[in-house]
C-alpha cells in the first residue's frame, strides 16, 4: 500500500514539476490542455466525494441523536452493584425465577432468555447483573 502511494505522489511530483512531459509529450498547447482536462475531472471527482462525505457525516449525527434507551432497559440501567434486593425488586419488580446457595443468589427476569441480577450470598446485595 505505501509503495502505491509513493507512486501516486511520485507522479504528481512529475506532473508539477515537468507538466509538459507527460507521456513523451512535449509542453506544446495540446499536452497542456489535456493536463488542464485531467486536473479539472480530478477536482470534480474531489468536489463529489467531499459532498459524499458531508451527507455521510450528517447521517452519522442525525443516527446518534435519535438513538435513545430502550425503555425496557431503562431501569435496568439504574441497578447499582451494593444495591438491596428490596431496591431490586422496588425497581425490576418481582423476578420469574430464583435459584439460591450459599454463594450466590440469581434472579432471573424473562427466564431462560430474559436478565438476571446476582446477590451476594451472605449481604443480599447486588454483585452483577445481565440486562434482557
Amino acid at each position: 500500500m505505501k509503495a502505491c502511494q509513493l507512486h501516486i505522489w511520485a507522479a504528481l511530483a512529475f506532473l508539477v514539476v515537468a507538466p509538459g512531459h507527460v507521456l513523451g509529450q512535449s509542453s506544446t498547447d495540446s499536452g497542456q490542455s489535456s493536463i488542464d482536462s485531467r486536473v479539472q475531472k480530478l477536482e470534480e471527482t474531489i468536489q463529489v466525494l467531499e459532498r459524499q462525505v458531508d451527507s455521510l457525516e450528517a447521517q452519522l449525527r442525525e443516527r446518534n441523536v435519535t438513538v435513545q434507551a430502550d425503555p425496557a432497559k431503562v431501569n435496568w440501567r439504574k441497578l447499582q452493584n451494593g444495591m438491596s434486593e428490596s431496591d431490586v425488586k422496588q425497581l425490576l419488580g418481582s423476578p420469574s425465577k430464583i435459584d439460591a446457595n450459599e454463594v450466590i443468589i440469581t434472579w432471573f427476569y424473562g427466564y431462560p432468555l430474559g436478565g438476571r441480577v446476582e446477590f451476594d450470598g451472605n449481604s443480599h446485595t447486588v454483585e452483577g447483573w445481565t440486562e434482557p
